[in-house]
């Protein structure tokens, strides 16, 4: 198979190493007869530009490296989630005419193996009804309900088929009663959108349908998620879970945030059994 891998870095030098460990170990896999990755970098105050650079002499790929100026931003504000679209659309036209079989999307700093990546390609070889799978990040942060030493990373781009956001902080994210008996049960979950770290569709259906990141109406991904949707559906699988591991230990969710988290779900499955 031929891959094409997108990744969008800013001072990652730290995690390069387990990066550049895993890119290594998916071009030697015998299963994959070309990695093409197409990375973009911006501002970066450490050397991570120039290790991209290293790591991709005399290796099929492309590093577009940029210096804007702009300030390193956080959080979901749109001025960062379309600055975060117009980085990750650069990355994507890199591949511009490249014959690749797989768009794999992927955050260099997660804790992953190409385990992951296999996984969910087998989703979608096994069933053409599904457009794009998506994995689903755990993060070192306690579930809110006291389930979990983990919870679910990436709520932002998480929404659900009744255009819910997944819930910030829950090991499982989900609202809807059936979605968390499958997402429990360790099954795929159809949603509008996700990432969860890595997402996998085939490259054709990024070509055909022109997919595109937009951050002007709130996280990136849910314009992309949508418009691949187009073509069939967009999975969370809670059995692919890389790990994003924060560092800074002062991390935490407000006191009151649980249990307001817990009102909000009892009323809504009440209000869904009535």
């Amino acid at each position: 198979m031929r891959i094409g891998l997108l990744s969008t870095l800013r001072d990652e030098s730290q995690a390069l190493p387990r990066f550049f460990g895993l890119l290594e170990a998916i071009e030697a896999d015998p299963r994959v007869e070309r990695l093409f990755c197409s990375f973009y970098e911006n501002d970066s105050s450490d050397d991570t530009s120039q290790c991209l650079a290293a790591w991709l002499r005399d290796r099929p790929g492309l590093l577009q490296s940029e210096r804007l100026g702009a300030p390193r931003l956080r959080g979901r504000e749109i001025s960062r989630t379309m600055r975060m679209a117009d980085a990750r659309n650069k990355a994507l036209a890199g591949f511009a005419d490249e014959r690749l079989d797989w768009l794999v999307v992927i955050d260099a700093d997660l804790h992953a193996s190409p385990r992951h990546i296999w996984q969910l390609i087998d989703v979608l070889q096994h069933d053409r009804g599904v457009a794009m799978a998506c994995a689903s990040a755990l993060q070192n942060l306690p579930d809110i309900f006291g389930r979990s030493s983990w919870s679910y990373y990436d709520s932002f781009a998480l929404v659900d088929q009744g255009g819910r956001q997944g819930m910030t902080g829950a090991r499982v994210p989900f609202w809807d009663l059936d979605d968390r008996a499958a997402w429990m049960a360790g099954r795929p979950v159809s949603v509008r959108s996700a990432f969860g770290g890595i997402a996998v569709l085939p490259m054709e259906l990024h070509r055909r349908y022109q997919l595109q990141w937009q951050g002007d109406q709130g996280c990136e991904h849910w314009a992309f998620c949508m418009a691949a949707g187009q073509a069939g559906r967009v999975l969370a699988c809670p059995d692919v879970m890389p790990l994003v591991i924060h560092e800074n230990d002062s991390i935490a969710w407000h006191p009151t945030y649980p249990d307001r988290r817990r009102q909000q779900l009892k009323a809504f499955w009440r209000n869904a059994l009535m």
